[in-house]
C-alpha cells in the first residue's frame, strides 16, 4: 500500500495552490486599488466555489451511489484539494471580497435589514463549509492515507460532504439573490 501514500502528497500539494491561488488573487486586487479587479476576484472565485457545490451536491451525490466503494475511494481522494483546501479558502476570500466591495462604494450598514440578512446568511454558509465539508474531506484523506483504510467510511464521509456541499450550494443562491438586489436596487 505504500503506493496510496505517494499519491496523497500529490494531492496535498494540489490541496495547497487550491487554497493559495484565491487567496493571492484577492491580495494582489485589494493592492490594486482597483475595483473592477477586487469586483472580479469576487465574482470569479464565489462562482468557482458555486460551481464546485453543483458539481459536488447535485450531480456527485447522485453518481455517488452508483459506483464501486474502491471507486470512490478513487474520486475521494482526487476531490481533497477542493473540498479540504479551495472551499476552505474560497468560502474567506468570497466575503471578504464583498465586503471590501460594499465598503468601498459606501453601500455596507451595519443597520441596513438587508446587509444584517446578508451577514447572517454568509455566516451560515461558511459554517456549514467548515461544520461539514473540511472535517469529513479531512477524514477521507486520514482514512484513505492508512495502509488498512475503510472503504465504507470513506464513502460515507463523501456522501455528508456532498450533503454539506448541496447545503452551501442552498444558501450561495440566497446570498446571490441579496446581492444581485443590492446590485440593481441600491
Amino acid at each position: 500500500m505504500k503506493s496510496d501514500v505517494n499519491p496523497m502528497k500529490s494531492v496535498y500539494r494540489t490541496g495547497l495552490i487550491a487554497l493559495a491561488v484565491p487567496a493571492i488573487a484577492f491580495l494582489l486586487a485589494y493592492l490594486s486599488g482597483s475595483m473592477l479587479v477586487l469586483d472580479y476576484i469576487h465574482v470569479l472565485i464565489g462562482a468557482i466555489w458555486t460551481g464546485v457545490d453543483v458539481f459536488l451536491g447535485l450531480l456527485f451525490t447522485n453518481v455517488i451511489k452508483t459506483i464501486s466503494l474502491e471507486t470512490r475511494k478513487n474520486i475521494g481522494i482526487r476531490m481533497i484539494p477542493m473540498t479540504l483546501f479551495f472551499i476552505p479558502s474560497a468560502s474567506i476570500i468570497t466575503p471578504l471580497a464583498g465586503y471590501v466591495l460594499a465598503v468601498r462604494e459606501g453601500i455596507f450598514s451595519f443597520t441596513s435589514p438587508l446587509f444584517i440578512a446578508i451577514i447572517i446568511v454568509g455566516v451560515t454558509l461558511v459554517s456549514i463549509g467548515f461544520l461539514t465539508i473540511v472535517p469529513y474531506s479531512y477524514g477521507i484523506a486520514r482514512e484513505a492515507s492508512r495502509r488498512d483504510f475503510d472503504l465504507e467510511r470513506i464513502s460515507r464521509n463523501m456522501r455528508i460532504v456532498s450533503l454539506g456541499s448541496m447545503l452551501q450550494l442552498v444558501f450561495q443562491v440566497i446570498i446571490i439573490s441579496f446581492m444581485a438586489y443590492i446590485v440593481v436596487y441600491l
